[in-house]
């Protein structure tokens, strides 16, 4: 990247790039090969505001509402900027919060021509950490004569913490703290979460040497590649220009979700300071949601700016559902409902549902609900269909409060393989993992994508010194790095086929007589030197169904509620309300939970119609309602919540009847019972 700062210095960069222009035939021309309508973009009424935001030029901020078609509009327009882009060295970049989002993006351009040559050279399309790594951090770490071992939080942390003194492995759970204080922030290895002992004490100073030295081994954390991409920018000011030369043109996609480090990191690189880069981010403020509570928003660029377009129009799900949830957008955009679209869910928009129990009859409420699904869909649709049960909360040490979390509706639930980002510790996690994720669906890239990550990461804690700077899919990744080795090439694929037929089922006895020593040997292979060690063995360790956490799942480890449990007729996925951010369901149940107190419950005047949005809400307020405002906005068909009786009075239960839910009562009650509007 260095090598290359001279390229600014060739033109002027405001007379080397020109924004194409889109025409109304370029509308016409990408709705034709994308397969859409071709008022796709425009609505019969000529008034879908995607036009607008479609065409534009300039730098814009566009919130998009859950089931806008945000994706759809983004691969349409990088595929007409790709079907008229005429420069060879300057290309569109195209960054992405998430894998599974930068995946659906790739997928989409894939399917045309002009689409897929933004997968190639100038272009780039991958995750805020790929960019960062492949342009920025990686090249400034080979530079210092620095090899990269695994960028990888989880196994950076395991090798910094095997290295610590047994003593101040006590002192430090004496203070509550673990490997997680492991990380840093800043070039000297210091601050992050160790930064609270001290920096003067000896066990502060001690942790930091533990950093260095296992950094310039090799061994570094996801967020710790900005520390070095940052050092990179301030000994090289010339860095700057070159990025915007070679990508005048950037789209950020689910820009709600960027930290405050890298939302500033990227404002940094393309929009600070003179001759800023065309940008255009999307996103929806009312879904920022984060894994960890002490996670919050961007700052210094917070999104959206004040040139920003809106997207109301959802295609989702209908009114109903809409006219509930848009009160609980923190900034309610007036959702507009377009949808259901009538494909394989043929059935209309049912009224939404609310569930009622008490501590008797919370094991009730799963088997109410499929049962409910059964008498409102057809068998085909329950074939076909994706019938969610989720909660806020989804795992917890504590078990009063009830219901304080997922495990109290449905006690075999595992929370170790619910979120598709949670840490994977064993090869079988990730296979169960990819079984919880193809539940319901024919698709079997779940089961082909973790079982490729399973390998590399396997290769990684084996000490593979492999490129981390990827953009390629897991599987691709592997198959590339098999090349030149062909037994071990065969075997992978042999391994791929025998899960894709089992469904990513392995027993025990496959699993000791076969699929170990195959998969060990594939990673082997990769990494050069055997997969042998203590961690490698851990990692390979069998994990049956009802140890692979806490929570005991003897028959259910992809965590599915069937019903009847003697003939089932339907699949209810279970899972985290962030484990399913950004999918849509045929039907979704949202589950009472508890954090402090009972999210349904505090957010009653919302629910009641007594309040709308959450300006100027405490924090935590503010948080329960983008998360359930992300649940509510899942279903395309039908939307349920289950409450805890006793937390609704008479008059309550009357007022959101009228609103439109349809009551169950779970505890016999039926006096309760009543059809919305």
């Amino acid at each position: 990247m260095v090598r290359r700062t001279s390229e600014t210095q060739l033109v002027p960069k405001a007379k080397m790039f020109q924004h194409p222009i889109m025409e109304a035939a370029d509308v016409a021309w990408v709705c034709g090969v994308m397969g859409l309508p071709q008022t796709a973009f425009t609505g019969v009424d000529g008034t879908d505001p995607r036009l607008a935001a479609l065409r534009s030029t300039e730098t814009l901020d566009i919130e998009a509402c859950p089931g806008s078609g945000k994706t759809t509009l983004l691969v349409a327009k990088l595929a007409i900027l790709a079907n008229k882009w005429p420069y060879r060295r300057q290309g569109i970049c195209v960054v992405s919060h998430t894998n599974a989002a930068r995946n659906e993006i790739e997928t989409k351009l894939s399917s045309c021509s002009a689409g897929s040559s933004l997968l190639r050279y100038p272009h780039f399309v991958g995750t805020i950490h790929s960019f960062v790594n492949e342009f920025l951090a990686i090249p400034w770490l080979r530079s210092q004569g620095l090899a990269i071992k695994a960028i990888d939080t989880e196994i950076a942390l395991n090798v910094r913490w095997s290295r610590v003194p047994i003593a101040t492995k006590n002192y430090l759970k004496n203070k509550m703290r673990d490997k997680y204080c492991l990380s840093y922030d800043r070039a000297d290895f210091g601050g992050g979460d160790k930064k609270s002992l001290g920096e003067h004490t000896p066990t502060y100073k001690a942790l930091v040497k533990i950093c260095e030295e296992t950094s310039r081994s090799g061994y570094f954390c996801y967020d710790e590649m900005f520390v070095w991409a940052s050092q990179l920018l301030d000994s090289d000011p010339n860095v700057l220009d070159t990025l915007r030369f070679r990508f005048p043109l950037v789209f950020i996609d689910e820009v709600q979700d960027n930290s405050e480090q890298q939302s500033a990191f990227l404002h940094r690189v393309f929009s600070a300071g003179q001759s800023p880069v065309i940008r255009q981010r999307f996103g929806d403020s009312n879904q920022a949601i984060y894994q960890h509570a002490d996670q919050s928003g961007a700052t210094t660029d917070p999104f959206p700016g004040s040139v920003k377009a809106d997207l109301p129009h959802s295609f989702r799900f209908g009114q109903r559902i809409a006219d509930l949830a848009n009160p609980l957008g923190v900034v309610p955009q007036g959702l507009v409902g377009r949808g259901p679209l009538q494909e394989q869910v043929t059935v209309k928009s049912r009224p939404s549902v609310l569930f009622l129990f008490d501590d008797q009859t919370i094991l009730s409420v799963l088997p109410v609900y499929a049962n409910y699904l059964l008498n409102t869909f057809s068998a085909d649709e329950l074939a076909v269909g994706i019938f969610t049960a989720v909660a806020g909360v989804h795992k917890s040490e504590k078990s009063d409060e009830a219901p304080r979390f997922l495990g109290h509706y449905a006690p075999a639930y595992n929370p170790a393989i619910s979120s598709k980002g949670s840490s994977l510790d064993t090869f079988i996690q990730y296979i169960l993992s990819a079984r919880l994720e193809t539940a319901g669906h024919v698709d079997v890239y779940p089961i082909v994508s973790k079982t490729g990550a399973a390998i590399l990461r396997l290769a990684q804690i084996a000490g593979a010194d492999i490129s981390f700077a990827r953009r390629k899919s897991s599987h691709r990744y592997v198959l590339e790095l098999l090349e030149g080795r062909p037994e071990q090439h065969q075997s992978y694929l042999r391994l791929i086929d025998r899960l894709i037929r089992d469904g990513g089922e392995i027993t025990q006895a496959y699993w000791n007589d076969e699929c170990k020593s195959c998969v060990s040997a594939i990673a082997a292979a990769i990494a050069d030197k055997p997969a042998t060690s203590s961690e490698c063995a851990k990692f390979l360790e069998w994990v049956s169904s009802t140890a692979a956490s806490a929570a005991q799942i003897p028959e259910t480890p992809e965590n599915v509620y069937r019903y009847p449990p003697e003939a089932p007729r339907v699949n209810v996925r279970l899972g985290s309300i962030h484990s399913v951010k950004g999918e849509t369901h045929t039907a979704t149940l949202v589950l009472e939970s508890y954090f402090h107190s009972h999210h349904l419950q505090e957010l009653k005047p919302w629910l009641l119609g007594m309040k709308t949005g959450g300006t100027g809400q405490k924090v935590r307020m503010t948080g329960r309602l983008k998360l359930h405002y992300v649940a509510m906005t899942r279903p395309s068909h039908l939307l349920c919540l289950a409450m805890r009786r006793d937390s609704l009075d008479a008059a309550e239960i009357t007022t959101l009847a009228g609103r439109g839910w349809h009551i169950i009562d779970c505890t016999g009650n039926n006096k309760t019972a009543s059809e919305g509007a």
